[in-house]
């Protein structure tokens, strides 16, 4: 019977420790950790040089069943009919799904496809800047254009409770053979000298202080208070591999499914707001492993 206990005991103990290693704030339910980031703006560098033997497969996902679907239910091409400039195409469609909801950082839905988001917005229920992001993906690939999701983290995202993370999209414009950033929760868009930024350019150009223009057509902020937001979060960047979406399995055992850009002398965040242990990442320094040109 003792041996039984004694089991009993250190099994649960294993339980315990294991439980504080994958959430130091076991989900949230005790308190610590900062209450809001650091605000400001840090100079970062990054190598220039491909380190990591990964290809993230990008293709056409226009035809899939669930995709041509979600662009007749919604008449999507009456969007883009009046022009053949991809990048205006771009800026219709951000600013349709911009005007589908008001934003929520609180409320999940129950499912997180864009046809049940862009349903269930039409009842009047609002999202989060994930929901933005996923919903301006699946537009964007339905009329063919390459989009990813990318997920920005501030320098304290470890120890933060809340408000650690952003999530934005990156499109990638074959004639000009870049990625670009653009945010849908705010219908942001970024140039210099008249050229999309990525947004690793984005935050280079802001540490630097330089001239760019912000594409801001709605105006519920304004660019000095857009920029101001959006710094801290502009410093570890994350994208999906396209290997299938992220379970709590895969983050117990570590299946790699996105890849974050880690700037050069800085160790990649440990836990997401003190609520999970990322081991789902790949890490690298290089641009180039982040940024790949697609032919």
């Amino acid at each position: 019977m003792k041996r039984i206990l004694y089991l009993a005991f250190f099994l649960i103990a294993i339980f315990i420790a294991f439980s504080f290693w994958m959430s130091p704030s076991l989900m949230g339910l005790i308190p610590g950790g900062k209450e809001t980031p650091d605000k400001g703006i840090t100079k970062i560098h990054f190598d220039t040089e491909k380190k990591l033997d990964i290809i993230i497969p990008y293709s056409d996902k226009s035809k899939s069943k669930e995709l041509m679907r979600l662009k007749e239910v919604f008449e999507l091409d009456t969007l883009i009919i009046n022009t053949n400039d991809e990048y205006k195409k771009i800026k219709n469609i951000q600013s349709w799904v911009h005007s589908r909801w008001e934003h929520d950082g609180t409320n999940v839905p129950e499912k997180s496809n864009a046809m049940y988001i862009l349903k269930a917005a039409e009842k009047g229920q609002k999202f989060r800047c994930v929901e933005y992001s996923t919903v301006t993906t699946a537009c964007l690939q339905s009329l063919g254009f390459i989009v990813r999701g990318l997920w920005l983290k501030t320098k304290d995202v470890d120890v933060v409770n809340s408000g650690g993370g952003h999530v934005v999209n990156e499109i990638y414009l074959r004639d000009l053979k870049k990625w670009f950033f653009i945010d849908p929760q705010f219908d942001i868009i970024v140039l210099k000298n008249g050229i999309p930024l990525n947004a690793v350019e984005f935050q280079s150009a802001i540490a630097a202080n330089e001239k760019i223009e912000i594409i801001n057509p709605n105006q519920e902020i304004s660019d000095r208070e857009y920029i101001e937001w959006i710094s801290p979060y502009l410093f570890y960047f994350t994208t999906s591999l396209n290997n299938g979406k992220i379970s709590n399995w895969d983050r117990i055992i570590g299946t790699k499914r996105q890849l974050t850009l880690v700037p050069k002398g800085v160790k990649p965040p440990i836990y997401f707001q003190r609520l999970f242990r990322i081991r789902t990442n790949y890490k690298t320094n290089s641009i180039y492993d982040f940024y790949p040109i697609i032919e």
